[in-house]
């Protein structure tokens, strides 16, 4: 039984073909710090839902420009420029106390994307990306995707659901999801 095990868990898979989950939430796997956003939230939602992209059927919290407003306002994105010692800081003063074994992960998840997507835009000779009809560059959300999946992939121990589908999405990530985590826009 051990050995099955072993062997399962080097499994390799079809990358195109993610897991069957049955309406597990992987989101559970790895808990969700609280983070006091103050009202930046509802600043954002208002700027997502006047701008022309937005559409009513789903929460401003999906809209792709809602990382963007997220760090603009709390100061982490300025020109267009994500300032990690604003991130590092807002992260230390905002984690709630219980929660901040996790910031020095989520810190080292902004470093390694950034380090990602800046050395995709050096290889592909871009200053910035475009700004999309949806109202904003999508570098925030690219970003925001990226942490979420690094995060998720170092989750600390104590923050993490020890579960089987946990351990399952883990290894495909791991396998199949390469950084940026994210597909990459080619201008």
């Amino acid at each position: 039984w051990l050995l099955f095990c072993i062997s399962h868990a080097h499994a390799a898979y079809n990358c195109s073909a993610p897991p069957n989950f049955n309406n597990f939430d992987i989101n559970s796997c790895c808990r969700t710090p609280e983070i006091n956003l103050g009202n930046v939230p509802q600043k954002c939602q208002k700027h997502v839902n006047q701008l022309k992209s937005a559409n009513e059927k789903y929460p401003a919290f999906a809209h792709l420009c809602y990382p963007d407003c997220i760090y603009r306002e709390t100061g982490a994105l300025a020109n267009g420029k994500l300032q990690m010692g604003k991130v590092r800081e807002f992260l230390q003063e905002h984690v709630h106390r219980r929660d901040r074994e996790i910031v020095p992960h989520i810190v080292r998840s902004f470093e390694t994307c950034t380090e990602s997507i800046h050395g995709h835009m050096k290889t592909s000779n871009l200053e910035n990306y475009k700004v999309l009809t949806q109202g904003c560059s999508p570098y925030a959300a690219m970003i925001y995707s990226c942490v979420n999946a690094e995060t998720f992939l170092n989750c600390p121990a104590k923050m993490w659901k020890a579960e089987q589908p946990c351990i399952v999405a883990k290894q495909f990530a791991h396998q199949c999801n390469p950084l940026p985590h994210v597909p990459l826009p080619m201008s």
